[in-house]
Parts: structure tokens; sequence; C-alpha cells
């Protein structure tokens, strides 16, 4: 009787086991599929080698936190060092490059995090000196674009009703999120017109950027907001990047290519820029992978970084007395 039981036991278990290592399995399968099928760098790989390869790793995951290993190895095969895999609401693989680009050598990691958190360098908005307009975007979460649109947006227009003409866009401190409300609270500033948007290897991978009516435009989703002040297509701007400027934080530096009137000052971008998409995998489990590079208005591609017309050196204390990059390009507006 007593053997009998085990014996059931074990059987048991053993199904149980099994059940969940073929769930577990069928997880990886579809976040497989899904890259195989969706990633800008899909073609530069050779699936036939690098899906066994995967597997091989993940043949013992117990779990799926176990396939972080073999999604993180997926992830550098394919060179996606924006690409995420989410499970729990916790990043479960990425690609760290451990040879950074050489303009990166200087990135301190506390910097890196404090402008990641969103605390240590608030959105900010000022009136400067000669009509000058001051205003840094920081990287913003998913949430209420509307509410946080319209955040950006009323202070912009408070600045044009105080006489703003000329302006600095201050993106040193954005380190990416959510791309809309950033740039529906300041399509005023970018004009209206085709401003951008990316470049994937098929045209439905690919997209638009457009301000319209002093709204901006993702293909044909926007925000909307209703403006309730005017500016000139045509101001004067000077956009501030430096090192720690990332994702969607290098698109509105991206937005602002090819515009006239305009020149940037600070330092190349960190590299991350890609469109990523946003795959559910199960209730637990999502991906994002690269689908698109970043393009201007004048579809130049940017694949390496967003670069700048001025070099200038990155500082800790934006607008201070020792800020040479901001202090630059208020020269820069104030010439006639």
């Amino acid at each position: 009787m007593n053997n009998c039981i085990i014996g059931i036991f074990l059987m048991i278990t053993v199904v149980s086991y099994g059940q969940e290592n073929s769930a577990i399995q069928n997880t990886l399968e579809q976040i497989i599929n899904h890259a195989e099928e969706a990633s800008l760098y899909r073609n530069k790989v050779d699936w036939d080698t690098l899906k066994p390869a995967i597997h091989e790793l993940a043949k013992d995951a117990e779990t799926v936190a176990d396939l972080e290993p073999a999604l993180s190895y997926m992830l550098k095969s394919l060179g996606d060092e924006h690409g995420r895999v989410f499970h729990n609401n916790q990043i479960l693989a990425y690609y760290h490059n451990r040879t950074p680009k050489a303009h990166l050598a200087p990135i301190r990691p506390d910097i890196y995090n404090n402008i990641q958190m969103g605390q240590v360098y608030p959105f900010h908005a000022e009136m400067l000196k000669d009509n000058i307009g001051y205003i840094r975007i920081v990287g913003l979460p998913m949430g209420d674009n509307e509410k946080m649109a319209y955040e950006i947006q009323k202070e912009v227009c408070r600045l044009l009703k105080e006489g703003a003409e000329k302006w600095v866009v201050d993106l040193r401190y954005n380190g990416g999120g959510n791309m809309h409300p950033m740039a529906e609270g300041i399509a005023l500033i970018i004009g209206n017109g085709e401003v951008g948007g990316s470049k994937g290897l098929t045209e439905n991978e690919s997209s638009i950027w457009r301000v319209e009516n002093n709204n901006f435009y993702y293909d044909d989703f926007s925000i909307e907001l209703t403006d309730s002040c005017d500016t000139d297509d045509n101001s004067k701007v000077a956009v501030l990047t430096s090192s720690y400027t990332a994702s969607s934080g290098e698109a509105l530096a991206v937005i602002f290519k090819g515009r006239d009137n305009t020149k940037f000052f600070g330092q190349k971008t960190l590299g991350m820029i890609t469109v990523t998409d946003w795959h559910i995998i199960n209730e637990s489990t999502a991906m994002t992978i690269s689908v698109s590079y970043y393009k201007d208005r004048n579809q130049v591609i940017y694949d390496k970084y967003v670069g700048v017309d001025v070099e200038m050196p990155f500082v800790e204390e934006p607008m201070s007395l020792s800020d040479e990059c901001f202090n630059t390009a208020i020269e820069w507006l104030e010439e006639k």
C-alpha cells in the first residue's frame, strides 16, 4: 500500500514537472518566434544555428526566471542593446555590451542611474534674458499621456506669453521612456510639418512623425491637446544633448534635426536609437525588441547615435556658471 502511494506521488510529480517545463519551453518558443519575425536585426543571424543554441541554454529551466541566460544570449546574438524581456514587471533579460562605444567611456554609472530614476533632474521651464525660453524635458513613464503632455505644453505656453522668441531645449538629462507626451508637449516649439520617423526592414515596420495644427502625430496616433498659444515655426532653437540622452530622448533630438534655425550643443547621445515594440507573451511575461532606426525629416537614418554641432562637456548642475554647454548655446541664441 505504501509503495502504491509512493508510486502515485512520483507519477503526479513527474506529470506536474513535465507540464510546468512544457509551459516554460512554450514561453521561450514564443519569445524566439517574435524575435525572428520582428527584430530589426533578424537578418544578421543564422536562426538555424541560433535557435538550437538558445534551447540548449534553456534545457534545464524550471521557471521562467531560469530562461535569463538563454534570452540574454539571444539579444546579444542579435546585438540588440535596446531589447528587453520582462517577467512579473521586472526586467528578466537584456544585452549589456561590455565594450561600449568610444564616446561613452566617460559615462558615470551614478549619474546614469540618477537620470534613469528621474528624481535628481526634474522637468523645468524658465524665462531667460533676451526673450529666451528654457525648457528641460526629462524621461517620462507610461501613464496618463494627456496629463503629462499638458504639463509640458502649459509651461511652453506660459513662456510664450511672457515673450519667448528663442528656445533652449535641454535633453541632456532625458533617459527615455514615453515619447508621445514629450513630443506633444513641445510640438509648439518643433513647428508644423513632417519631422522624422523611423526606418524598419519593411514599410509596415517604418513610421512617420509629423506635427499638424501644433499636435504631434506618430503615424495616425496623436494625443491632440488643445493649445491656447501660438509661436513662430521658424524660431531659433538650441538643442542640448549628452551621452546620457537615451531612447525616446534621442528621438526628440532627431525630431529637431534638419529644422531651420536649429543648432545642437553638447555630446553624442547614448545610442539607443531604435523604436521598440511591445509584445505580450502571457499574463506574466512580455518583451520589447528593436524594430526600426530613427530617421530625421531629411530621411537621414541614425544607427549609432545623434551627433551635435558643437561638442561641449557634460555638467551635473544644469544652468550653473560652470555649464559651458548652456552658456555657449545662449551666446549663439543672442547672435543677430
